[in-house]
């Protein structure tokens, strides 16, 4: 089971309780009302009644289990399915209730509680089919707002109606009745179908075959049923029959949403094999190079990200470092890290400062940057003979330092704004200087912002402890401390973003 919040599993829990606790009210009120004392009709309705609520909670609980494992929207789903769980419960406690003297009163309220869930079911039903279709027609705006007016008046009138009762009513024995004027309560759920099925007519390129045939049964089984039974007394089943096509519906939605995500899936596949391709990954990077050692890794999360570093000699004496974080999600972040990417490669190796290249990368970035991205830069240019240095830092994480004989630490200045935020804007340069056994750590904000079962981050503090847990550690186990120092952290919570990092250790000038 995937990652979930307490306020999630707090849900969950009352949820269910609830669900199983009505279950468990009807089950007794027919254990003391006795099959034996019903009418065979009445014990049929009650049966599908309390077969109708299981059948519910398996459904909720299947929902459940998909917004965990696809973080589909299921809310407006999760609050039909109420409506229609509880209209099944209503109405298997007004039946086992009927001609029991003694429960005049309750009978009254339980079917007034009835009649409520017809019309806030069938505007759950609308919102549903709303929240699934984007529409911007003035005529749907005309809808809600006549729907939403249509309900308060209907439930109004179903309260009003305990004192008047011109829709039903419960004799001294205890007997239901229900008046003429009793249809007047289907007009509103009637016309919100219909206003519902009108707008799947409208929109009904947005949707496929099965999902308009799965709302064109929802909007019928309740009139057909309705039809069925209106002769037929102790018999209704309409929503009965809606939370069969409600499990009609959610296995609908799930083949369309296995295949959504097959395609998502997929594009997260071309995604990731961008970001892998595109970074170096050979090491020992530099074998002929004693003067240095570096390594770097990059733990892509489920959604892909933009992270990226790089590493390249700009000439025989000059090694460029990169560590870079593009905002967004998906292949969008992957193509925009791999424009950037090469662009700043192709800018340092002309021979120009990072502050320089980052001007010039900005710029470009910029034109034609419609969809408003972002990346964070810490770029940096090492003198390898003498182990001075120039870094710019474009809205990134600080860099952490290692002297020979000390701990690591963070190196904090002022930074510049990410790049292709802002046009010509200049990006302030930083010197340092490496001495021979000095190591240098720079890595993406997955790193301190990777997080546990309870939201807390793991933070900089953390990261230097694990840092300095084998503070003379070569690169690669350096990067192993702090990854094991993350996974055990987390403890299997799920992780939102790559986690980048790079380490490079400075040797000096070999003795000859």
């Amino acid at each position: 089971m995937e990652f979930i919040t307490r306020s999630q599993k707090r849900k969950i829990i009352i949820t269910t309780f609830i669900y199983l606790f009505l279950i468990l009210i009807a089950a007794q009120l027919l254990y003391i009302r006795k099959v034996a004392n019903m009418t065979p009709i009445y014990v049929v309705n009650v049966s599908v009644d309390i077969f109708g609520m299981i059948m519910g909670y398996v459904l909720f609980i299947c929902c459940l289990i998909d917004v965990q494992k696809t973080g589909a929207n299921y809310f407006y789903f999760f609050l039909l399915l109420n409506a229609t769980y509880f209209g099944l419960f209503t109405d298997a406690c007004a039946w086992l209730m009927d001609g029991i003297p003694k429960y005049r009163w309750l009978n009254v309220a339980d079917n007034t509680l009835y009649y409520m869930c017809a019309p806030i079911a069938a505007y759950f039903f609308w919102r549903f089919v709303k929240s699934r279709i984007k529409s911007a027609r003035p005529l749907m705006r005309i809808f809600e707002i006549i729907i939403r007016v249509g309900l308060a008046v209907s439930l109004a009138l179903i309260v009003a109606n305990l004192f008047l009762h011109f829709y039903f009513n419960v004799d001294e024995a205890g007997i239901y009745h229900r008046t003429a004027f009793y249809s007047i309560t289907l007009i509103c759920p009637m016309f919100t179908m219909l206003a519902t099925l009108g707008l799947v007519v409208l929109e009904r390129k947005q949707l496929s075959r099965y999902q308009q045939v799965a709302v064109l049964v929802y909007v019928a089984a309740p009139l057909v049923s309705s039809i069925m039974t209106m002769n037929v007394y102790g018999l209704s089943i309409s929503f009965a029959m809606n939370m069969m096509v409600m499990l009609l519906m959610y296995c609908v939605l799930n083949v369309t949403q296995g295949r959504e995500k097959a395609i998502a899936d997929r594009d997260l596949t071309v995604a990731a094999a961008i970001q892998e391709n595109m970074l170096p990954n050979r090491f020992p990077a530099f074998p002929d190079r004693k003067e240095f050692d570096l390594y770097a890794t990059m733990t892509p999360a489920k959604e892909v990200g933009g992270d990226f570093y790089d590493f390249f000699m700009v000439d025989d004496d000059h090694l460029a470092l990169v560590m870079a974080d593009v905002s967004g999600k998906g292949v969008p972040a992957a193509l925009f890290m791999m424009v950037s990417k090469m662009l700043i490669k192709n800018r340092v190796q002309t021979g120009e400062s990072p502050g320089k290249a980052l001007v010039n990368v900005n710029n470009q970035l910029i034109e034609g940057n419609r969809a408003e991205m972002f990346v964070t830069v810490w770029l940096a240019v090492l003198e390898i003979s003498t182990g001075k240095g120039v870094a710019a830092n474009a809205g990134h994480e600080h860099p952490v330092l290692k002297r020979a004989d000390g701990q690591y630490e963070l190196i904090k200045y002022r930074h510049s704004p990410a790049v292709a935020t802002i046009e010509e804007i200049p990006f302030r340069e930083h010197e340092f200087e490496l001495h021979a056994g000095d190591t240098l750590f720079v890595y993406t904000d997955g790193v301190p912002e990777a997080s546990d079962a309870q939201e807390e981050l793991f933070g900089t503090d953390r990261m230097l402890e694990a840092l300095n847990s084998e503070p003379d550690a070569g690169p690669e186990k350096v990067l192993e401390n702090v990854m094991n120092g993350i996974t055990e952290f987390v403890a299997g919570a799920k992780q939102f973003d790559d986690i980048t990092m790079l380490c490079f250790r400075y040797n000096g000038i070999p003795v000859a």
